[in-house]
């Protein structure tokens, strides 16, 4: 268990049904050839389902199963820049468009790949996406589209800082951060699996807004403490404690008490608007329905910050120590993520 923690002011919860989705999402990941079975004893000490688990506490059968999946797809697909590649900005840009066309796409369609095999992380997106926008709004997957458009081209804009030797400032870092996260997919996530929409009237509210976003940057910053020795140890400038020593001149544990400020500001913020709803929506004389959905909106944000944490905490794939030369890739095994024949 990692010896760093955040004092984060919600419960800890976790899907009974957690260890059935385990199940199902071992055999994914290999169906759709992103992991082999030689490292899936390696893969299963990380404990992924229980990310899910945390994130959407009230969830069970095929919901949480598509909940594992992201999980799984995000962690495996995103080590793979942890090497060589990361520092490619041609080939990354070629690699995410293919994944940018998944959700274009119709849902569950094949995207054009002439001359080419169908990549395991296209092949493993197409089945996520498909399943994510089963039931969902058009307005709804045109947001979640965008949101994972935005994810997808922040692996390039990583890329071409590592290029170029950029370090980005602490404002640009976080802007940058915002997307590269995943985070804003995964709330997107919490709709779905949740079975409800936040109307778009509601969703607009600067309120919800924020907290929205402050839950995106708590489960960033929470992911940045935990992993700043694996990317030291590749020599990664995209983490914000590493970040904050470099332009503020912090020292490690200066860098380390102003990241816990920064999600404290956050999480506090978040109560202060979490109390101020019901006032706002007597003021804006929202329906029940409403109200209910936003108040289970909230409710699945809070369970995500906490849970991240937690996940953050017990997990081998943040407790080891990484030590690699920045050139070493870091990943359990190479994910093909060109088509054949390039």
């Amino acid at each position: 268990m990692q010896e760093y923690s955040f004092e984060l002011p919600f419960p800890s919860r976790v899907s009974q049904a957690m260890e059935s989705a385990a199940l199902h999402h071992f055999r994914w990941v290999q169906e759709h050839g992103l992991l082999s079975q030689e490292s899936l004893p390696e893969y299963r000490r990380w404990n992924v389902p229980e990310v899910a688990a945390r994130f959407w506490p009230h969830a069970g059968g095929v919901d949480l199963e598509l909940g594992v999946d992201i999980a799984g797809w995000f962690i495996l697909f995103d080590d793979q820049f942890d090497g060589p590649l990361g520092v490619e900005p041609h080939r990354v840009a070629r690699i995410v468009q293919e994944l940018i066309d998944v959700v274009y796409a119709r849902p569950g369609a094949v995207p054009a790949v002439p001359n080419k095999s169908l990549t395991p992380a296209a092949s493993g997106l197409i089945s996520l996406w498909s399943r994510q926008v089963r039931g969902m709004s058009a307005a709804w997957q045109q947001r979640s589209t965008r949101n994972w458009e935005d994810f997808l081209n922040a692996y390039t804009s990583e890329s071409i800082n590592r290029q170029s030797g950029i370090i980005p400032d602490v404002s640009t870092y976080l802007s940058l951060r915002h997307k590269a996260g995943l985070e804003n997919v995964l709330i997107d996530y919490a709709e779905r699996i949740g079975h409800y929409e936040v109307p778009d009237a509601l969703f607009a509210l600067p309120e919800i807004q924020e907290m929205h976003n402050a839950t995106v940057q708590v489960v960033n910053i929470v992911q940045d403490v935990f992993s700043v020795a694996k990317e030291e140890a590749r020599g990664d400038c995209h983490n914000l404690v590493l970040v904050l020593q470099h332009h503020r001149n912090y020292s490690r544990g200066e860098a380390l008490a102003e990241a816990r400020s920064i999600v404290r500001g956050h999480t506090d913020e978040f109560l202060r608007l979490k109390a101020r709803l019901p006032a706002l929506f007597d003021a804006a004389a929202l329906p029940p329905r409403d109200r209910g959905i936003a108040y289970v909106f909230v409710d699945d944000l809070q369970a995500q910050m906490k849970g991240c944490h937690d996940w953050c905490r017990s997990s081998s794939r943040y407790s080891r120590v990484i030590r690699a030369r920045p050139d070493e890739p870091t990943y359990l095994e190479e994910m093909r993520l060109e088509g054949l024949g390039r």
